[in-house]
């Protein structure tokens, strides 16, 4: 069970930091971390996504924070449904708030506009012995900003919505909308790994997907509680982890 009498309730706004994960994890590792804690930078340095990426974002344009959980109640096996949590609030968000439509989740942690990236989420834990104690959930969504040359397959809300939105009206929309499914996820954790299924990019077709240099095929079933993506090739379903194999988006 996940606390949810502090979620939110207490962010702290910087103008530059590192990387708000990085801040978070200096925070628990000096024993100052609070439960629910919000961290909130209008520019990330060294911004971290997943596997060791580099997260750019232009200054002062993107919602870019980390939220701090005690997740000491909770099992280790648990991760990947915390992951799937945070993919469906933002899912959400976009598509209830903000009516945008055609919003899916990228897997593992990345959220798509059609074919466009517009957030990415990087969960980083602390597990000490066979306890999970903390886990920082990292946010990066492309709010404000226009373009994007690093990448050609960005967007962001401005561009879809055609104007500016406030970056920290969003982020309490959001933890409002995380607040409430974490009632739901104390109750019964496995709603959200239906839930990610059913937001999935491309679940149900015919996909493409390299693995080893090989470009292969195969019908895309869905992700299962630990994160593996399962694919049905041959007539046989297959299950890989991230970094196994590099989804194509078609």
């Amino acid at each position: 069970m996940i606390q949810n009498s502090a979620f939110g309730e207490t962010i702290i706004e910087l103008n530059e930091i590192d990387s708000t994960n990085n801040y978070a994890m200096r925070l628990i590792n000096e024993g100052m971390a609070e439960h629910g804690l919000v961290i909130k930078a209008d520019f990330q340095t060294h911004g971290k996504g997943q596997h060791g990426n580099v997260w750019i974002a232009e200054e002062s344009k993107n919602l870019l924070c980390s939220v701090i959980l005690d997740t000491r109640t909770l099992e280790i096996e648990d991760q990947f449904l915390l992951n799937c949590l945070t993919c469906v609030s933002i899912t959400e968000i976009l598509m209830q708030q903000y009516n945008l439509p055609n919003v899916s989740i990228k897997w593992p942690n990345d959220i798509y506009k059609e074919k466009k990236k517009i957030a990415g989420i990087l969960i980083e834990n602390n597990i000490r012995g066979s306890i999970w104690t903390n886990a920082v959930i990292g946010i990066g969504l492309n709010v404000n900003q226009s373009t994007f040359s690093y990448l050609n397959n960005a967007t962001s809300m401005k561009n879809e919505l055609q104007k500016e939105i406030k970056i920290i009206q969003v982020l309490k929309q959001l933890l409002k909308k995380m607040s409430g499914n974490i009632n739901t996820f104390n109750r019964e954790p496995e709603h959200f790994l239906t839930l990610y299924n059913n937001y999935l990019l491309q679940v149900g077709r015919q996909i493409q997907f390299m693995r080893k240099y090989e470009l292969k095929g195969g019908l895309l079933k869905g992700v299962n509680k630990n994160g593996g993506i399962e694919i049905e090739e041959k007539q046989k379903v297959r299950s890989y982890q991230h970094k196994e194999i590099e989804l194509l988006i078609q």
